[in-house]
């Protein structure tokens, strides 16, 4: 699988977290292509895109990098989870794993 390149340091941040062994073994993709980031309203066209809780809040949003860094409360079950674009329009999640999800993965292969 191909990734969207890198735009910026903040991408090249997020880029570290992807784990692509696990995220093509669990294969799960965002239900859209285009997706606009719920806090600064802009479509989100770069390498990330971030289903996650708000920071102080209960409230999920779609966010883009830049709202997630100021806005958002991390990665991982219950915070966050990290998609990453591929060359041909799909988000696929790349990190923020839920604990069935990576039980789900072990059981298709030993890390």
């Amino acid at each position: 699988m191909k990734a969207k390149e890198p735009k910026d340091s903040q991408e090249k941040s997020l880029m570290k977290k992807e784990n692509w062994k696990l995220a093509e073994t669990i294969d799960c993709n965002w239900h859209e292509e285009e997706c606009t980031c719920d806090i600064c309203h802009q479509r989100i066209t770069g390498r990330h895109m971030i289903d996650g809780i708000r920071s102080n809040s209960f409230e999920f949003a779609l966010m883009c990098p830049k709202c997630h860094k100021n806005y958002g409360d991390g990665f991982g079950e219950g915070k966050g989870q990290l998609y990453t674009k591929l060359t041909n329009g799909s988000w696929l999640l790349t990190y923020g794993f839920t604990d069935s999800q990576k039980m789900e993965a072990d059981e298709d292969f030993e890390f």
